[in-house]
């Protein structure tokens, strides 16, 4: 009772941040996902530190992660005056030249896997403040943002119960034992759901959140399987402590990671 008393007040305390950030403006929202993005960085580092098959320059990379989304969310928001490639190409390049001066037998395979949390945790965090900073045709600019942050939430949710009350049936149980394909449905049935009501009384495009909803419940599910590999390959159940009863930030953030990446594709072609 007590697990489930904590895990509701952190899991409450998680959401009103979250959402907190989006209502009071761009300065906040862009702070609180540099912040989790940071964290999120440091845990997956922590995922290969735990291996013992390589050793990333964990400090080094979270800087860079840092310093790489400050430098984005600036150049969006206009302001510096500076072409993106400029920005860009020494970020990229310049760490190259740890592989020629490191005395490591495999520089190479230490910068990959340095390289490898700035695709996938930072350019996610990074695309979360780009579709928050979307131009909305509705006038709210927490419209879309705060609706992905929903059907993803949805999505967990209804999965879990569903998968709680008739699941029966295995997805992946090599990677995630607990998921099972009548949770998935039940998920994607109660997100395509909330996408209808979220449109409703946010006065938002029908056709698009119910796409939205269709592209988002897989990909949070394949989120989650992803991490849910990293955790198993170093033996691991969480991904840190930071929130207790949760977890880590890569295991609070894991499904909308994967799927922010598809719903921007869809916002900028149809939003």
């Amino acid at each position: 009772m007590n697990n489930i008393l904590t895990r509701a007040v952190w899991g409450a305390l998680f959401v009103v941040i979250i959402i907190s950030s989006f209502i009071v403006g761009t300065y906040a929202t862009a702070i609180i996902l540099g912040f989790f993005m940071c964290i999120g960085v440091f845990e997956f580092y922590r995922f290969f530190q735990l291996s013992q098959i390589v050793q990333p320059k964990a400090y080094s990379g979270i800087i860079g992660a840092a310093v790489l989304y400050t430098l984005l969310v600036t150049h969006q928001l206009n302001l510096i005056e500076i072409p993106l490639e400029l920005i860009l190409i020494p970020i990229v390049f310049l760490p190259f030249l740890y592989v020629v001066f490191s005395k490591n037998n495999n520089p190479l395979l230490d910068l990959t896997v340095t390289f490898f949390p700035w695709i996938y945790v930072m350019f996610p965090f990074y695309l979360m403040f780009s579709i928050y900073n979307f131009e909305f045709e509705t006038g709210a600019q927490w419209t879309y943002i705060i609706g992905l942050f929903i059907m993803v939430w949805t999505n967990d949710t209804f999965a879990y119960l569903s998968g709680r009350t008739f699941g029966k049936h295995k997805l992946f149980e090599r990677i995630s034992p607990n998921k099972t394909w009548e949770g998935s449905i039940g998920g994607f049935i109660f997100t395509i759901v909330a996408a209808a009501v979220y449109a409703y009384f946010t006065d938002a495009n029908f056709t698009f959140w119910i796409v939205s909803a269709i592209i988002i419940s897989p990909t949070s599910v394949l989120g989650d399987l992803i991490e849910s590999k990293f955790k198993r390959i170093v033996n691991v159940k969480d991904s840190g402590t930071i929130l207790p009863g949760h977890g880590g930030i890569l295991d609070r953030f894991d499904a909308v990671i994967y799927a922010t990446p598809f719903f921007y594709l869809l916002l900028r072609t149809l939003g």
